[in-house]
């Protein structure tokens, strides 16, 4: 019960403090969206600090709760979606509301953000990830970036902002480039 409680306040506060996320630009000295959202992240501590530091989304990880949990949120997420199954994440979404996700997406402990904060330049950009597609454990997709149907992020994988990972490209890398499979050769 208090798992459920703890959720239903991070979820009601997420709608009155920020409401609907859209994409634009809140700059720290002109809008107030960075405060509010900072109010939130300190209301956000019930979930992540939790049954010994575990969270509650720890105990929700690759189970459908996990994906209502996000879809309360605002996130669009498809059917069948397998969200950080490979156990506790480190990094989980940033602005679920700017995130759309396709059909039979399986995520790990990846990371998917929404947000770019430079120097008091705070832009938010919404990110798609198509049908099918992969992000393995540490990689990163950030603000603006699409993947398109049936692509794959290996392991610390780093898409950068705007990027677009083509329909069934397997990418590799910090930063990524295509990875097509083949090894260099050793001498």
């Amino acid at each position: 019960m208090l798992a459920v409680l703890a959720l239903s306040i991070v979820i009601a506060s997420k709608w009155i403090l920020i409401g609907r996320r859209m994409p634009g630009n809140y700059d720290w000295d002109k809008s107030s969206y960075c405060q509010r959202w900072q109010m939130f992240l300190s209301i956000e501590r019930l979930r992540r600090r939790c049954f010994h530091s575990q969270g509650i989304i720890g105990l929700l990880t690759g189970t459908h709760w996990i994906v209502m949990y996000f879809r309360a949120l605002g996130a669009e997420i498809g059917k069948d979606c397998a969200l950080f199954a490979n156990g506790n994440p480190s990094l989980t979404f940033t602005e679920p509301d700017l995130i759309k996700l396709g059909d039979r997406v399986a995520i790990d402990d990846a990371s998917v953000v929404a947000h770019i904060n430079t120097r008091g330049k705070f832009d938010l950009n919404r990110l798609n990830i198509g049908d099918r597609c992969v992000m393995r454990s540490g990689s990163r997709l950030l603000s603006g970036a699409t993947m398109k149907d049936d692509s794959c992020l290996l392991e610390h994988t780093l898409i950068m902002g705007g990027d677009v990972v083509e329909e069934r490209w397997t990418m590799q890398g910090w930063p990524a480039e295509r990875h097509t499979g083949k090894r260099a050769a050793i001498e």
